[in-house]
């Protein structure tokens, strides 16, 4: 996989952190696929549609189908996977069309999938199974989850397979399980940039992934790479001279790791000086030919707004996808206003170790670690969202001690708090509401999980609300046979039970029923944040990477949050490239590199701005990662 991007697997799963081009990747693989004659269907999961727009320019004359391929070129296919379409599908398929349409509707169902951990993903493996053995395909690409996520997908056949001892479930797990694990047929390449995070979780997950579940790792793309040669001397003197040498020594460090630590063949891909915006930057990776620069760089007048003011403001909410600097930006967010003298929490809902090694801390926890800033007017508290723990908290708090106990002792608690979906969102709500009501706080600064939906955290406080609510699932839980609907449903949920296999929604419904009489208590606190977030104490800004596909999901993640009544207080677009000075004579080409970048990177923001109406402020990219209260410092800075 040195040098060239043919690799000869039915069935390939691209992986990697969040951030490091997995799409961009997984297009040109595609693409690469398909001139070798191959017929190649590209999957995305989760309901997105990233890959489309990097494969056709002009996608007007495509009629896109859900739950079936699309053509989008010649030998390329397209299909976006929900798994929560999947399940329900799959239940339609055993007779049950009616309930698991009522369950989907009502969140009972994500409760069903919770009770047979890994069932989702085994239904995916098992539907890119049917497309491959369908004859229609020669070769079908995964754009993966990002890499943990990627090791949980992976795991589930298996997981299932060895759980569900009989039954279609099993059936369905087997199956999959066989299909990754042929050598022949399957294979994974994990994505990577040459950074320490990136490289870090590249070499964790590629040793995960052979030895459980035994999955063939293809090799390693190392993406975005700065040219191989040092800096020249001529560069000495040139105000920049000092960010190209630590960048270069850098990546040539975590390469150099890369190769010691995990001897497999690597790809390495150039970073594009005007990203990868369209099939014309994919097909420049796929043939190694360089873009063709632009003739003139014409100064792109950049109106930037104002760092937002929370003088009125008790909750400031930071979302965006996995790869742009969320967490960073949300401590330099709480650090610049504990500088400004509030009284400041913050609080992540991403468990790694990021936030800590920035704020200069040994640990984050679920309790309130105090965090020295100099020179600060006012406080600093951080703290790690343990939604187990919060979990448990809350209901020590309402329930009886009796309740308590056989809650947190059902078997299901851990699976649910694992495994359903919307869970963790959920759980940094009732954090946020502890924290929203500490007298000793002026200002909460939540950074959510990485999302592809704006939505996931305003939704969070309606998750069990709907699901204690559905007419279907109440007749789970209390078995109201004498009303239609119980008479209608009985010998359904029977159905169900046997599909599913043994006693999983018997242990779930005995689980839900312990809740009886908390039900209040958490309708209660889930309307008052709902009602918070949505009133003008609550200011939620997205942050974005200076890409054409970060901004454009930025877009999408305004319009999500206009569409619930959010009116977005800022966009701040985090690692954009810094102002570089011409020069000439030897090194001009990696100066012109970064300026063509600058350039486009703002043309790209000042049609953006204008589009969407929305106030944007830029954050120059730091010479070296934030690993340090120094670089959240550096970051607290730019966004005076």
């Amino acid at each position: 996989m040195t040098d060239r991007f043919d690799v000869p697997f039915p069935l390939l799963i691209v992986a990697g952190k969040g951030g490091v081009g997995k799409t961009v990747l997984t297009a040109t693989l595609g693409r690469a696929a398909a001139a070798e004659g191959h017929r190649t269907l590209l999957i995305e999961i989760g309901g997105q549609r990233q890959l489309p727009p990097l494969l056709r320019h002009d996608l007007s004359g495509v009629t896109f189908h859900d739950d079936q391929p699309t053509m989008i070129r010649k030998n390329v296919g397209w299909e976006s996977i929900s798994a929560d379409r999947l399940l329900a599908g799959w239940l339609a398929g055993k007779n049950m069309g009616m309930i698991a349409s009522r369950l989907e509707k009502s969140g009972a169902l994500a409760v069903i999938a919770t009770s047979v951990p890994g069932i989702k993903d085994v239904l995916l493996l098992g539907h890119v199974r049917g497309a491959l053995d369908s004859g229609v395909w020669d070769r079908v690409i995964i754009d993966g989850p990002a890499s943990g996520r990627a090791r949980e997908m992976l795991r589930a056949s298996k997981q299932v397979a060895e759980t569900a001892l009989e039954g279609p479930i099993h059936d369905q797990g087997t199956r999959a399980h066989a299909l990754l694990t042929d050598h022949e047929r399957s294979a994974i390449v994990l994505v990577t940039t040459a950074e320490e995070t990136p490289v870090n979780e590249t070499i964790e997950t590629a040793f995960d992934v052979e030895d459980d579940p035994g999955i063939r790792l293809a090799g390693v793309i190392v993406n975005r790479v700065f040219p191989p040669d040092a800096p020249p001397k001529a560069l000495d003197g040139h105000p920049g001279h000092t960010r190209l040498v630590t960048r270069h020594d850098g990546e040539r460090q975590a390469i150099d790791r890369l190769t010691t630590e995990l001897p497999v063949s690597q790809m390495h891909l150039p970073e594009l000086a005007g990203g990868v915006v369209g099939p014309k930057a994919v097909e420049s990776l796929m043939t190694g030919d360089p873009q063709e620069p632009p003739k003139a760089l014409k100064e792109v007048g950049l109106k930037t707004a104002p760092a937002p003011s929370v003088d009125d403001t008790d909750v400031i909410v930071t979302v965006g996808t996995g790869g742009v600097g969320k967490t960073s930006v949300g401590a330099a967010l709480a650090v610049r206003h504990a500088i400004d003298g509030r009284r400041v929490a913050l609080i992540t809902v991403d468990p790694a170790r990021r936030l800590a090694d920035a704020l200069g801390l040994d640990a984050l926890s679920n309790d309130l670690t105090a965090v020295e800033v100099p020179g600060a007017k006012g406080s600093l508290h951080a703290t790690m969202l343990d939604a187990a723990a919060t979990f448990e908290r809350v209901i020590r708090r309402d329930g009886t001690p009796q309740q308590a106990e056989a809650i947190l002792e059902s078997k299901f608690a851990v699976a649910m708090m694992n495994e359903l979906s919307g869970m963790t969102e959920y759980m940094a709500v009732e954090r946020l509401s502890e924290l929203h009501t500490n007298d000793d706080i002026d200002l909460v600064v939540v950074d959510t999980p990485p999302s592809a939906d704006a939505l996931a955290f305003l939704d969070a406080p309606n998750l069990l609300g709907r699901l204690l609510d559905n007419r279907v699932y109440r007749f789970l839980v209390h078995g109201r046979q004498k009303s239609i609907l119980g008479r209608t449903l009985g010998p359904v949920v029977e159905q169900l039970i046997s599909t599913v296999g043994g006693s999983v929604v018997r242990d779930a419904v005995e689980f839900f029923k312990s809740f009886d009489g908390l039900e209040n208590g958490f309708r209660e606190r889930s309307d008052t944040i709902h009602a918070l977030l949505r009133s003008d104490r609550a200011s939620f800004v997205v942050i974005a990477s200076a890409s054409g596909t970060s901004l454009e999901q930025a877009a999408r993640f305004v319009g999500d949050l206009r569409d619930a009544d959010v009116e977005p207080g800022l966009t701040i677009v985090n690692r954009c490239t810094p102002e570089f000075e011409p020069v000439e004579g030897t090194g001009h080409e990696l100066i012109d590199h970064f300026r063509i970048a600058r350039w486009m990177e703002r043309r790209r923001m000042s049609t953006w701005t204008r589009d969407t109406g929305i106030g944007l402020r830029t954050i120059d990219e730091l010479a070296e990662p934030v690993a340090s209260l120094d670089g959240v410092l550096e970051l607290a800075a730019q966004l005076r």
